[in-house]
């Protein structure tokens, strides 16, 4: 009877171990990537435990000539929106946050984690998200009013649109950008399509309620996971995002600051974790796209100077804080007598002011109080600007987006990209197949998306000292606590994965992978 009993409690064990084992395989912790594996826009990743389903980003695809072109939607997110519990942001650039209300849209309930200055800076972008996102809408306008620049609707419970008779009703179903095509098809006249105000601020309130801000370094419990919010300063309230669940720990970059900003001075490594993905903007690189970083802002305000004494320097840059370290270039130049303090500024995107508003009231956001520079600068700059009728005069204008693609830039691209007295600045990466990236490239005319093909008659100057990234040195630098762990690539184009890869490998011998789209990757600990 007694080896019967031993026979069974041996039995038994064993199957206690069987069915722990499949237990834990069941509660381990995996990662898929469902954007941002294999190009740079788009990141989003699925962090899955058991049946818990959060998100770390949602973002924007861009690094495409088809999506940048708006030809047609964004692809379905492959996941059901419905099943995610929680997102964790990392920071507020359109290719990291702009899915997001597209996310709540579709179905999803849950919260939104961000840090305090990240929800400052996103209550600002997302008014006006449906411009530059690529999804689909039904759009709504009065066609029985003919006007250069109409306003459009497409929220259905906007008191506005409801007012539009129903004789007059124009409607659209389709992208911002193929609706603005399908409107100057229709009428050569139409030059620009305003969304309506109201419904920007209604799709904000449905957004920011789903919203909850976190602190950096005070872990968060959620369900089976420990968030930890900390920072890398590569946009105010940026944040690298660490997950632990009692087995493994494992950490998401972000996109990564850097010091060659007159804002940023010092950024801590990485805490030691087993799997870390992190950025490859720049690939191997080490000089951060560019040269020597103040050898290249001076030259930036030789060249804005000069072209602002003989014409107008037009100079397209993001909303973000790209606009702000314009400003302060600007300020610089005017300091050191290479930019005329009489020549006029114009600085005329709303969303783009509010910001740097922002961040000129919040110096505690910056490593130094470099912002308090520009606040004069700021409050003389000049709100409007006739692309039109302007002819010949001296100037310094400042418009978003920084690829030429969207708002104001995309917008007074056919009056004076032909034109010999101006000088487009550019002052940050350019997308394939972007107005920016054509411009850059020498293109000796540009086809717009309504159809328009414009001669370039503009002078183009290129500057890669803007960068918000790491360069690859600064990178390794995050990274000297973790050569030990596995290490995932992730936001880059092919060739700057490639490059980044070999180079890690060869230099730290270190476990490095590029990450693929929709693979599940399983976290666990680095014996």
């Amino acid at each position: 009877m007694r080896s019967g009993n031993v026979a069974i409690t041996s039995a038994l064990a064993l199957f206690a171990v069987a069915f722990g084992t499949l237990r834990l395989a069941a509660d381990e912790s995996s990662v898929t990537f469902y954007g941002g594996a294999g190009r740079v826009g788009g990141s989003c990743a699925l962090v899955e435990n058991g049946g818990k389903r959060v998100l770390v980003d949602c973002g924007t695809n861009y690094s495409d000539e088809r999506d940048r072109a708006g030809e047609g939607a964004e692809e379905a997110f492959g996941f059901d929106p419905r099943t995610i519990s929680d997102l964790f942001l990392t920071h507020a650039h359109q290719d990291h946050a702009g899915r997001i209300p597209e996310l709540v849209r579709s179905g999803f309930g849950g919260t939104v984690w961000m840090t305090e200055a990240t929800l400052r800076i996103l209550s600002v972008l997302w008014k006006s998200q449906v411009k530059y996102e690529n999804a689909t809408h039904r759009w709504k306008w009065s066609a029985g009013r003919k006007r250069k620049t109409p306003t459009v609707h497409w929220r259905g419970e906007c008191p506005w649109a409801g007012k539009i008779k129903e004789a007059n009703v124009g409607t659209f179903t389709g992208t911002y950008r193929e609706l603005e095509r399908h409107m100057h098809e229709k009428d050569e006249n139409v030059n620009y399509v305003f969304a309506c105000s109201t419904c920007e601020e209604l799709e904000l309130g449905e957004t920011l309620k789903r919203v909850k801000t976190v602190e950096f370094a005070k872990p968060l419990t959620n369900g089976p996971f420990v968030v930890t919010f900390r920072p890398v300063k590569h946009l105010p309230g940026s944040a690298a995002i660490y997950f632990s669940d009692g087995a493994a720990s494992w950490a998401f970059s972000g996109d990564l600051g850097t010091t060659r900003s007159r804002l940023v001075e010092r950024i801590d490594p990485a805490e030691k974790v087993d799997v870390v993905f992190v950025e490859t903007t720049y690939g191997d690189d080490a000089s951060g796209g560019g040269d020597d970083a103040e050898a290249a802002r001076r030259r930036f305000r030789q060249q804005v100077g000069e072209a602002s004494k003989k014409g107008l320097a037009w100079i397209p840059a993001f909303a973000l804080d790209r606009s702000l370290r314009i400003l302060l270039e600007i300020k610089a130049g005017q300091d050191e007598g290479l930019i005329g303090r009489d020549v006029p500024v114009y600085y005329l995107s709303p969303s783009s002011r509010e910001l740097t508003k922002e961040y000129v009231n919040h110096p505690e956001w910056f490593d130094n109080d470099c912002v308090a520079g520009v606040r004069d600068l700021f409050k003389a700059t000049k709100r409007k600007f006739d692309a039109e009728k302007y002819r010949g005069g001296s100037g310094i204008l400042l418009t978003t987006s920084g690829m030429m693609d969207v708002g104001y830039s995309y917008k007074f691209l056919s009056d004076l990209v032909p034109r010999d007295d101006v000088t487009v600045c550019l002052a940050g990466y350019q997308a394939k197949g972007t107005p920016g990236q054509r411009l850059k490239d020498g293109a000796k005319s540009i086809k717009l998306a309504s159809g328009e093909k414009i001669d370039v008659g503009c002078k183009v100057e290129s500057f890669a000292s803007f960068g918000g990234h790491a360069d690859a040195r600064e990178v390794e630098k995050w990274l000297a606590n973790n050569w030990q762990s596995r290490i995932y690539l992730v936001h880059g184009d092919k060739d700057a994965l490639k490059a980044r890869q070999k180079g890690l490998k060869e230099r730290f011998k270190a476990d490095v992978e590029v990450a693929e789209p929709r693979k599940r990757y399983v976290m666990r600990k680095v014996e």
